[in-house]
């Protein structure tokens, strides 16, 4: 906000004329000043000797926020490694999301993300690898080269659908169950989360058909996927 220009002194009798133009001389300066501090974004420096220089005002710096996608998982548990997602998007209103959506990968994993909502909750990893969140940054590690650290506050899905392709194993008896295996993939399909996948649930004995389209996983709080189910049917 500027404030109103100082005015100026006015005299007509000696010695006060003198002292006048000086003393209208500095209100002259600070009048100048205030206008060019007026502005925004500008700073002025004073010169020794004499004169000042204007500039910019350096922005203040601190947090900022960014994307990120979690691609590992860190010893520590809710700490994960991830890439920084950059760039302008180019995502058309009219297609379906499937991110980055042109934005720029990083690929390598130069973040530590820390995900507030597994604070104190021991080793527990709940958040699906590949996916992606709107993170604050605030720093950088102590390793050697140092990563950016960012927070999040995202709250993992227990059971998430993906799409399952059989790979391997063997069907059952009436003695044993079956073994198949499975490439698991996110539901559309584009990104592998496990190849050769065995069933977490308990299969019965006996013959199954094994699944080749579409089924149910988890995260372990180790990080480790499990696939739970692979659309399996008895035979």
């Amino acid at each position: 906000m500027m404030h109103p220009p100082i005015p100026t002194w006015s005299a007509r009798e000696e010695p006060f004329c003198d002292i006048a133009d000086h003393v209208n001389d500095i209100i002259h300066q600070v009048n100048t000043n205030a206008a060019l501090l007026g502005g925004e974004s500008l700073a002025m420096t004073r010169l020794a000797g004499g004169g000042a220089v204007m500039g910019l005002a350096a922005a203040p710096s601190g947090p900022r926020m960014m994307v990120v996608k979690i691609t590992a998982v860190e010893t520590g548990g809710g700490k994960y490694a991830g890439h920084l997602i950059s760039g302008n998007s180019c995502a058309l209103a009219a297609e379906n999301l499937a991110m980055p959506e042109a934005m720029i990968d990083t690929g390598n994993n130069n973040m530590l993300v820390l995900n507030l909502a597994e604070n104190s909750l021991g080793d527990v990893h709940t958040l699906a690898m590949n996916s992606f969140h709107t993170a604050l940054g605030v720093g950088y590690t102590q390793e050697t080269p140092p990563r950016a650290m960012a927070l999040i506050y995202a709250v993992g899905s227990p059971v998430f659908a993906v799409s399952v392709t059989q790979t391997g194993g063997y069907n059952g008896t009436s003695a044993s169950p079956a073994s198949w295996t499975y490439r698991v993939k996110t539901a559309d399909g584009t990104v592998t989360l496990g190849v050769n996948i065995e069933l977490t649930k308990p299969r019965p004995n006996g013959s199954m058909v094994p699944g080749n389209a579409f089924g149910l996983a988890f995260y372990q709080a180790n990080g480790n996927l499990q696939l739970w189910d692979a659309g399996e049917i008895p035979d």
